[in-house]
């Protein structure tokens, strides 16, 4: 027997609840909803007392319905970006919606534009716990001070605000760097050069630049940042093919902060007849999952298993206890390990055939 229309729309109500659909919005009037749904007044209004006698929705004193919150239900958390696309909230993403799901939670991403985007604050305001990566600009101090005083647990991902009281997660801290130069210096390389495109990424810098005068060599600098929201892979690109056309660039080894810039680096080597892993070596500061399928394969950090990250978190979050969080403010890999691909061993195998 086909189900009466009213639980039809009721379903569909419960699934925007449990995707915190109106975690940043009103859930709609009863004729607003008959109208999106298409179905009568009657029957929407209809499916909206169901949920409240479900206790998915309760009754305001004005009339108008809201999602329950507290009791049974599910913890729903947000993951607050950037609004451009990145590897990297990818790969959190991921982690995050597994880690969630094995908690009975769910996660919505929510996307901003700069800092003072007034949905910042409505989804602190509005979900159980915050993931939140920061965007390159300078962070107002009135922000981090609502953010600091909101009462909602908050973990930022990918930057260290520990500074600042926030727990943080750092998957590639800055000696990332280190290994880096160590596996170049092992190959037999002098001069290494440093490479990035990335606005607001300035903490690899220093690393390198200690690292090579305790090892007595020598790099150039190459920090070329864009602006936010503009494509880094093509700027990448036309930062190194003009240094190679003009004659000014020699390194024989470069590392590069992130994987546009070494996939800009690379094929601006090609096109300008250098061998990549033979006449330059090229290395990326990142676990870069598109890296192995480029050709030649990028050697880059392997990667690492966010979702025990994710974990943690989640269950801080849950505790509603400082003291959950496991050991200090900030949360990163203990060493990491470079993945050797054809960039810097020419000779390796084909990193893109499947095993």
């Amino acid at each position: 027997m086909r189900p009466q229309k009213y639980l039809d729309v009721a379903d569909r109500l419960a699934a925007r609840v449990r995707n915190g659909d109106y975690n940043l919005a009103e859930l709609p009037a009863e004729r607003e909803l008959a109208a999106q749904t298409g179905v009568s007044y009657a029957t929407a209004r209809k499916a909206v007392q169901h949920l409240v006698e479900k206790r998915v929705l309760r009754r305001l004193p004005n009339g108008r319905a809201t999602p329950s919150a507290g009791g049974d239900k599910a913890a729903q958390i947000a993951f607050l970006t950037p609004a451009w696309e990145s590897h990297v909230y990818v790969r959190w993403r991921h982690a995050l919606s597994v880690a969630a799901a094995k908690r009975q939670a769910s996660v919505r991403r929510v996307l901003y534009t700069h800092w003072d985007d007034p949905i910042i604050a409505a989804t602190v305001r509005g979900f159980d716990g915050t993931f939140l990566i920061p965007e390159p600009e300078p962070r107002p101090r009135t922000l981090v001070e609502s953010l600091r005083h909101c009462g909602r647990p908050i973990v930022v991902l990918e930057d260290d605000w520990t500074n600042l009281g926030f727990r943080s997660i750092v998957t590639t801290p800055d000696f990332c760097v280190h290994r880096l130069l160590d596996h170049l210096a092992a190959l037999g390389h002098r001069r290494i050069d440093y490479f990035n495109v990335q606005p607001g990424l300035v903490r690899f810098l220093q690393p390198w630049r200690l690292w090579l005068a305790a090892q007595r060599l020598a790099g150039d600098c190459i920090d070329e940042p864009v602006k936010p929201y503009e494509e880094t892979l093509p700027a990448a690109y036309a930062i190194l093919d003009r240094r190679i056309k003009a004659g000014k660039f020699k390194a024989k080894a470069l590392v590069c902060t992130s994987e546009t810039a070494a996939q800009g680096a690379v094929a601006a080597l090609v096109d300008n007849g250098l061998r990549p892993g033979r006449d330059v070596a090229v290395c990326a500061a990142e676990y870069g999952s598109s890296l192995v399928f480029h050709n030649p394969s990028i050697s880059s950090l392997a990667a690492i298993d966010l979702i025990p990250y994710a974990a943690v978190s989640l269950d801080w979050m849950a505790a509603n206890d400082p003291a959950a969080w496991p050991g200090p403010l900030l949360l990163h890999p203990a060493d990491v390990q470079i993945a050797a691909r054809q960039t810097t061993a020419p000779d390796a195998a084909d990193h893109r055939k499947l095993k």
